[in-house]
């Protein structure tokens, strides 16, 4: 896929959506929006998400990137799974009374993976798991689970009628 010729303000956009993915601030970013309404921002920014060039930049610029990264796909799923698959009592030992953490020694690879961050409040020490919530989420968009399913309905005349808020005859 060769590089596009765009407009400056268009490449200006596209290297901001790439950073930050998000199309109101990259438009927002690459044009003068100080007279218009957030509305009229976000539908602009749509737009030119769909703009033939700038839709096949960014998809080209996707691609290349994870092309020449060294991350698969494999790797973010597999640390995402070691995120998963954390349980905090293999973090600790209760004998009944107290609570004492094992040492780094005694925990996997995959365990230490999945410890947030470690840290000495007033209580004593806290330790935190990556949320699980975001991994499972993440890990449904990574596999396509949450992809939106296409139905088809067909109505009759008469029930687009009243749809619309029409009286039938």
């Amino acid at each position: 896929m060769k590089k596009l010729d765009l407009t400056p303000k268009q490449a200006k956009f596209v290297d901001k959506y790439l950073e930050v993915s998000n199309a109101t601030v990259a438009y927002r970013y690459a044009y003068d929006c100080s007279r218009m309404k957030d509305n009229s921002v976000r539908r602009m920014a749509q737009e030119m998400l769909k703009h033939p060039k700038v839709n096949a930049e960014i998809e080209r610029r996707i691609k290349v990137s994870a092309q020449t990264s060294e991350i698969t796909k494999r790797q973010v799923l597999d640390e995402l799974k070691n995120i998963l698959e954390a349980n905090i009592a293999d973090y600790v030992y209760f004998d009944g009374c107290y609570i004492r953490f094992k040492s780094f020694d005694e925990l996997t690879e995959k365990q230490l993976k999945a410890i947030e961050s470690i840290k000495q409040t007033k209580h004593g020490i806290e330790l935190k798991l990556h949320g699980k919530s975001w991994t499972i989420e993440r890990i449904c968009k990574m596999l396509g689970f949450d992809a939106p399913v296409k139905q088809d309905i067909k109505l009759d005349e008469d029930s687009v009628k009243l749809i619309v808020g029409m009286k039938v005859e």
